[in-house]
């Protein structure tokens, strides 16, 4: 007697695992590639504050301690800032995020925040560093 040898039956395969696999290294895949904040100015230390809320590191416009005005490293000149990178909605008042150095002299602080005010930005903020009280 011979005895016939039934194969079992196949499972169904399995679809769903391999697009988990799929999303989870599109995922690791943008979170190492992808920039989710603007970088701060290496050459910046902002000025210290207590009791304001934090905030994310803005996409700013950066005053270097000799003065230079950055933005994301490169240097630029207030009406060239304004005139290229502040692209503000139609209607929408122009503000600009200031970041200065903490050792950067208030009255070149100043010179910059009239410059700016003088080629047409209507808000001017002072990006600051909140530290622990």
């Amino acid at each position: 007697m011979i005895r016939v040898r039934r194969n079992p039956p196949k499972r169904p395969l399995e679809t769903t695992i391999s697009l988990i696999n799929i999303v989870f290294l599109m995922l690791i895949f943008f979170l190492v590639a992808g920039q989710l904040t603007p970088l701060q100015d290496p050459d910046v230390v902002l000025s210290d504050t207590r009791g304001s809320d934090p905030l994310p590191p803005p996409d700013a416009l950066y005053a270097r301690a000799d003065g230079t005005l950055v933005y994301r490293e490169t240097p630029v000149t207030v009406e060239d800032y304004l005139a290229n990178h502040l692209t503000g909605r139609d209607g929408e008042p122009k503000q600009v995020k200031l970041a200065a150095d903490k050792n950067l002299e208030a009255g070149k602080l100043l010179q910059h925040v009239k410059a700016l005010y003088g080629a047409s930005a209507d808000t001017v903020v002072v990006v600051t560093r909140t530290v622990d009280k």
